[in-house]
């Protein structure tokens, strides 16, 4: 009678989920269980009695890896990952586990196998090794963390953007990136996820190791585990300093430009209103002939206005678009500076400004293009006159050195603040005062001469004591010597 032990084992054997076979001692299949079947697609029938090499693939029998003789010669039990053969001529990978089997005497009298399919688990990690690729390489920070807030994994953007290594804050709070003022984010985000919730796209701040911060857009999803139980949450965060950055660069543009198209809505208008209306009285006689020549005068005034303001435009866009051309030719600087002197004379003259110019007598020599420089210090004269209340004094004084030419124009006007500085070269701006609004303009006038100096090769400066305490500016072009051989003109 067969022993109730042997029967448990048997059914146990014939019950596994895994394939379990039996081979003889020369190798040949003696016991074969039905996850055999299913794994092979041999029935027992078929290959008990057939050599294990049947299993086998022809490549792997040549590596030797599935013999039985390491278990035979009493080496201790064999696991190891391999390949199978079916009975479809497909290969699948499969884990062994090889041992003896040893009779009630003691004797071996073969061995066994149990034999595991690992097809889901080979496609599991392969998963894993893709998406931990897309992880590592992503241009997002990407975290893990369980439930308590303590990080389990951190890419190396994370690393990057945060300035944490791996190393430096697995096992410790995600807490460590949050601001003190926004501790009570990560409380709100613990309580959703622990909820099976998730937090989308929001935008914080989070603090670099260093201590700087930096804006980001983050988004939070559960980890759950096979069950389905939530057991950590993942985040991603993206740095969006750059774009919210351009943001506000986007708006701040679109502000100005605008404050510019009011700006010079109202600047036009008023020289045009004037054009226009003393044209009318004009026409229709109201003016004796002394007056006349007076109104004339103040027609022209206004039209030169007009023409400046929109040729101040024009210049504008020819920059925006990278249309701007030069013809440099070696040029005595005194030329455009005496030029722009008795073009602003008049202004001055009527305002009672004093204007005083300082030239070397020698000719002082540097590679420009003669309209634009003049169209510089005109720029800078007129405005110094402008600023500059009756009474005051106006100085333009240039000077040079071995290589540098310098053109100073300074004031006793309304000075400028020590902030304002910084921003005086940039198109649109203006200070904000009863004097700039005053006075009018569109903010053009320096952000030209700048952009022209720059074009000759030189540089621009403004200095000021202060409100009230006059301003100087300084343009300085690379001297020409006279010795210097004289090259065709180019537009650049």
């Amino acid at each position: 009678m067969v022993d109730p032990a042997t029967l448990r084992l048997a059914a146990v054997v014939a019950s596994s989920e895994d394939a379990i076979v039996t081979e003889t001692l020369d190798g040949s299949i003696e016991t074969w269980n039905r996850s055999a079947e299913r794994l092979f697609g041999y029935s027992a029938a078929e290959i008990i009695g057939r050599p294990i090499e049947i299993i086998v693939p022809p490549e792997v029998r040549a590596t030797g890896e599935n013999s039985s003789l390491r278990v035979l010669t009493g080496q201790p039990a064999k696991h190891f990952e391999t390949t199978g053969l079916t009975r479809d001529g497909r290969r699948i990978p499969i884990s062994v586990s090889l041992s003896v089997v040893v009779a009630p005497e003691g004797h071996v009298i073969g061995t066994s196998r149990i034999i595991r399919d690992i097809t889901e688990q080979r496609a599991l990690e392969r998963e894993t090794l893709r998406l931990a690729a897309i992880v590592n390489s992503s241009e997002d920070a990407i975290v893990s963390k369980d439930l308590n807030g303590i990080v389990q994994t951190w890419n190396r953007a994370a690393e990057r953007m945060f300035g944490y290594t791996a190393e430096e804050i697995v096992g410790r709070p995600i807490r460590l990136i949050i601001p003190q003022d926004r501790q009570t984010e990560e409380d709100k985000v613990l309580a959703t996820i622990r909820a099976g919730g998730a937090v989308e796209h929001f935008e914080t701040i989070r603090q670099r190791k260093d201590g700087t911060l930096l804006e980001i857009s983050l988004s939070v999803s559960p980890v759950r585990d096979r069950d389905g139980t939530v057991i950590g949450a993942s985040k991603i965060a993206r740095d969006v300093s750059d774009q919210r950055r351009l943001a506000r660069q986007a708006e701040e543009a679109a502000r100005s430009k605008d404050e510019f198209l009011a700006m010079l809505s109202h600047e036009l208008r008023t020289p045009l209103n004037a054009v226009l209306g003393y044209t009318r009285m004009l026409r229709d006689g109201r003016f004796t002939d002394e007056r006349r020549e007076q109104v004339m005068e103040i027609i022209e005034r206004n039209a030169r206005v007009l023409s400046q303001l929109v040729s101040d435009v024009l210049d504008v866009s020819s920059i925006v678009t990278g249309k701007v051309r030069l013809t440099l030719d070696t040029c005595n600087v005194t030329v455009p500076l005496l030029a722009a002197l008795d073009i602003v004379g008049p202004s001055a003259e009527a305002k009672g400004v004093a204007l005083r110019v300082t030239v070397p007598e020698e000719a002082v020599l540097a590679r420009c293009d003669v309209d634009r420089m003049q169209q510089v210090f005109w720029n800078l004269l007129s405005n110094a006159v402008k600023f500059t209340p009756r009474g005051g004094v106006v100085q333009a004084t240039l000077a040079a050195d071995d290589s540098v030419v310098a053109v100073v124009v300074s004031d006793t006007g309304i000075g400028i603040r020590p902030e304002s500085l910084p921003l005086l070269f940039q198109r649109f701006w203006q200070a904000e005062s009863v004097h700039t609004r005053s006075v009018g303009g569109l903010g053009l006038g320096l952000a030209l001469v700048r952009h022209f100096v720059e074009l000759h090769g030189g540089t621009i400066s403004a200095a000021s004591e202060g409100e009230g305490r006059g301003s100087t500016f300084t343009v300085a072009l690379p001297r020409v010597s006279s010795t210097t051989t004289e090259q065709p003109s180019a537009p650049s």
